[in-house]
C-alpha cells in the first residue's frame, strides 16, 4: 500500500473512532448515564432509603441559614419537610419547591456549595 493511501486510511480511522466516541458520550449524557459537568440533579432516594422524619427535621433546623439563602432566591421558593412515601409518614425528605427556571438555577447554585446532609428533592410548582 502506498504511503499516501496509508496516511489517509489512518486519518479516516481516527475520524471514525472520534466520531463514535462523541456519539457514545453524547448518548450517555443525554440518557443521564454520564453526568454532564456542572449539571447537578437532585433526585430523592427511593422510599426505603429515606431518613426518618425526625432526622430530616433536625437537619432543617440546623441549617436555618441555608434555608434563608434558598428562600431569598425568589418568591416561588419554599423549603419544607415532606413525607412523600404515602402512608409511611416516618420517612421524610427536604422538599424545595420553585416556580421558575431562574429559581431552580439559583437553588442548584447554592446547593452545589452547601447542603443539608440529608435527602433533598426539587419540585416545580
Amino acid at each position: 500500500m502506498p504511503k499516501q493511501r496509508r496516511t489517509w486510511w489512518w486519518a479516516a480511522l481516527l475520524v471514525a473512532v472520534l466520531a463514535g466516541g462523541f456519539l457514545i458520550a453524547g448518548a450517555g449524557v443525554g440518557l443521564s448515564f454520564i453526568p454532564f459537568p456542572g449539571k447537578q440533579e437532585f433526585a430523592r432516594p427511593s422510599c426505603g432509603k429515606l431518613p426518618s422524619k425526625s432526622a430530616v427535621e433536625e437537619a432543617l433546623a440546623n441549617h436555618r441559614d441555608l434555608v434563608a439563602r434558598l428562600e431569598k432566591v425568589g418568591e416561588g421558593v419554599n423549603v419544607e419537610v415532606a413525607t412523600p412515601c404515602g402512608e409511611d409518614t416516618n420517612q421524610a425528605v427536604i422538599r424545595i419547591s420553585y416556580k421558575t427556571k431562574a429559581e431552580r438555577d439559583g437553588i442548584s447554585s447554592i446547593l452545589a456549595d452547601q447542603g443539608f446532609g440529608t435527602a433533598v428533592e426539587l419540585v416545580k410548582r
